[in-house]
């Protein structure tokens, strides 16, 4: 006997295979996690938070996305499939389950590049030293950023990642730059007086104050590693065996913990958390723009300067990044007919996904739009809204691995651990973590825009909008029933075949039996 790991069934989708390196599918997961605007947005919150434990709470919060991270793993290795998440969940689990986590990851893209949007908009306000931004200012660069991200993207998958590689690199090259020069003001003695000197105790898990502060730092640490899986939609196009697409995550997931971990530890140890300093990182005019102050501080008057054009490239790279496995998700919901199979198309000179891609930006610059005549708090609060839809179609995919391999793992210790134990504690968490997060979103207080009806508008924009969903995936089953009825993408899970000598003796016992039941 041995064992039947790769899913069968799918269908080549006309993408060009070895058009994306295996570095460049890195550095597509490293982009969309977008670390200088993540970090410029979540150090401040997180510090006051869990105090000069965060690098601990980085540390700790990564563990279950490291665990989803190698669900990603096993499962690309058994199917290379740009539909990711909707294709794993449709085999292992079943057409619903995949349709709701492919809609939740379509919904998580589109609602990040409307707050990249945003970033946009703030950082080259600070770059045009514009202390008033005007509603055309506003849809004028949404316009230009959301065109020229989705044309490069539309380009092909080797021109888009060439462009993410550069970005990236670029933008770690800025933060790396600002890291160093934090660490020598630290070893000078130039630190801010009421940061406290830098000790391992920050790293010790014991030392944080409560559980209290614990959960609120990890629930603000958590959502920053989202993005890694960017590179496994690519997973069709990337060079090399499906193996070696599906350990880009893991690597992506590796890099960006190290990089959070050791500017947060910088950071701390040059800024403080005393929140009554006007230098620190829980003072209440610097909490939101972290990155800004640090570089302000460090370069000067044009700190700001260089801290917003580093912001602008990770928010650029970011959207191109997340509109790549967005559009590649459409294509494989549509080529198994679970969207309209308009979206199925692929240019034939790009071999890329034109319709679907351009959908995309198009529908994330309406929603931009939409959402800044309404109030520019609800534009910002779209950030937050994302973590209910990254929990669900992480979920589901932790899921999908543990259901899809239950059958085989358990010949061995290492898969055992790695395909269904390790999965379903990411599971587990991932589910808790949703729920406290919705129930934190409920409060009118949660963000900044308020409430509709006592509900907080943070939880209107992510739970409501996800459950949006389930209507239009009842319409849809209505009018193509046959993807629901499993019959475009079949429910299968690994097992055990005999081998052939095996098979052998038992189609010879098979016809002996027939054969002495015919007599």
């Amino acid at each position: 006997m041995h064992e039947e790991t790769v899913m069968h069934g799918l269908k080549a989708k006309g993408l060009k295979k070895g058009s994306v390196s295996k570095s460049a599918a890195v550095t597509i997961g490293l982009a969309a996690t977008a670390p200088a605007y993540s970090l410029t947005g979540a150090l401040g919150y997180g510090a006051s938070q869990s105090g000069y434990q965060l690098p601990i709470v980085f540390i700790l919060s990564v563990i279950p996305m490291f665990f989803v991270a190698l669900s990603y793993k096993h499962l690309t290795t058994s199917a290379p499939d740009s539909g990711t998440v909707f294709t794993w969940g449709t085999k292992a689990i079943g057409p619903r389950f995949g349709w709701f986590g492919g809609w939740a990851l379509l919904l998580a893209s589109v609602l990040a590049g409307v707050a990249a949007t945003q970033i946009i908009v703030d950082a080259l306000a600070i770059i045009l030293n514009m202390t008033e931004t005007p509603l055309w200012f506003h849809f004028g660069v949404a316009i230009l950023f959301i065109l020229s991200t989705t044309y490069l993207t539309a380009l092909g998958a080797e021109e888009s990642s060439r462009t993410t590689m550069i970005l990236t690199m670029t933008q770690y090259g800025g933060l790396i730059a600002l890291a160093a020069v934090l660490y020598m003001q630290v070893l000078q003695g130039n630190a801010v007086h009421s940061a406290e000197p830098m000790s391992l105790e920050w790293f010790n898990p014991f030392a944080i104050s409560s559980f209290h502060a614990f959960l609120n730092g990890f629930l603000v640490a958590l959502f920053i590693f989202w993005g890694f899986d960017a590179s496994l939609a690519m997973s069709e196009e990337t060079n090399g065996s499906a193996e070696q697409a599906g350990r880009s995550g893991i690597i992506a997931m590796i890099i960006t913990v190290i990089t959070y971990v050791v500017f947060a530890t910088a950071a701390l140890a040059y800024a403080g958390i005393d929140a009554h300093d006007n230098s620190s990182l829980t003072f209440k005019d610097n909490i939101d723009s972290i990155i800004t102050v640090l570089a302000t501080s460090m370069i000067g008057a044009k700190g700001a300067f260089v801290a917003a054009l580093i912001i602008a490239i990770s928010a650029f790279s970011a959207t191109m990044s997340t509109i790549m496995p967005a559009a590649r998700a459409a294509l494989a919901m549509a080529t198994y007919r679970a969207i309209p199979r308009k979206f199925s198309s692929v240019n034939e000179a790009t071999q890329t996904p034109k319709f679907a891609t351009w959908t995309i930006g198009l529908m994330t610059l309406i929603i931009y739009i939409t959402l800044s005549l309404i109030s520019e708090s609800i534009v910002k609060d779209s950030i937050h809204s994302v973590s209910i839809a990254v929990c669900t179609y992480y979920t589901v995919a932790a899921l999908s691995c543990v259901l899809y391999f239950h059958r085989t793992a358990f010949n061995h210790w290492h898969t055992t651990i790695s395909q269904v134990i390790l999965p379903s504690v990411a599971a587990i968490i991932l589910i808790a973590v949703g729920i406290i997060q919705a129930w934190n979103m409920m409060d009118p207080h949660y963000g900044s825009s308020g409430s509709i009806a006592g509900v907080g508008t943070v939880f209107l924009i992510g739970v409501v909008a996800l459950l949006f969903g389930v209507p239009l995936m009842v319409l849809w089953n209505l009018r193509e029933p046959k993807f629901f009825r499993g019959e475009t993408l079949p429910l299968e899970r690994a097992h055990m075949v005999p081998d052939n000598g095996e098979q052998n003796v038992l189609n010879t016992g098979a016809a002996h039996i027939r054969t002495t039941a015919e007599k």
